[in-house]
């Protein structure tokens, strides 16, 4: 399966400007189908009317839902629209992607972290960027080394990874075992992620086929 077969959906801000629309654009220029999900035109983003989107056949038959954890922050209706998405997509298949930053407001991590934690069992991909990973090191209590695997462990979710700009590090902690590999050329961290779920689901089984998709 080539990644012109690969499905994915988004959902976030109207703006074009948080992480998961980023991550989705990184896929787009891959090669993947995309979707990006987000209020109507001329709609306040914060208290928008979620009710109208359609989640079941939108996520119906794709690969991908990738959120990201700050559109909580954004109000009731996006966090709302977040969670049914997660729901929907859940019963059609999707795989759920969690994409985790610091927010502009640092002390808003807990809150955002809170709602990963509420929603682990459904995340199949968790995505750290590097400085959510030394922001919820400390949050948890839990060195930045073994946090991923931690997580992992605690939350028994398929895939916790994280990927270090400066030493072009890529870091996962799946069922199957750990990655810690070194890419080709440097990566933005959501460029990897980006590249990660694209092929992924066309690589092989086991942890060779996560390694794999981890260097493509």
């Amino acid at each position: 399966m080539p990644i012109s077969d690969i499905q994915i959906v988004a959902f976030g801000d109207p703006s074009l400007t948080d992480n998961a629309h980023a991550v989705l654009s990184n896929c787009q220029s891959l090669g993947a189908k995309t979707n990006f999900l987000t209020s109507g035109d001329g709609e306040s983003f914060s208290m928008f009317n979620h009710g109208v989107i359609n989640w079941r056949k939108l996520t119906n038959g794709i690969h991908w839902l990738v959120n990201s954890a700050e559109t909580i922050l954004s109000g009731e209706s996006p966090k709302s629209a977040l969670g049914a998405g997660m729901t929907f997509g859940e019963l059609e298949g999707a795989r759920m992607v969690m994409i985790v930053d610091v927010p502009n407001n640092p002390q808003d991590l807990s809150e955002s972290w809170g709602f990963v934690i509420n929603r682990i069992r459904q995340i199949h991909v968790l995505f750290l960027t590097p400085e959510a990973l030394d922001a919820v090191s400390k949050l948890e209590g839990v060195s930045v080394n073994n946090l991923l695997k931690e997580i992992r462990n605690r939350g028994l979710v398929p895939h916790v990874c994280c990927y270090i700009k400066n030493q072009n590090r890529a870091l996962v902690e799946h069922s199957l075992g750990s990655i810690d590999v070194v890419t080709d050329e440097p990566l933005e961290p959501l460029e990897w992620l980006a590249r990660f779920i694209c092929n992924l689901p066309i690589s092989e089984s086991g942890n060779s086929g996560v390694k794999s998709a981890c260097l493509s």
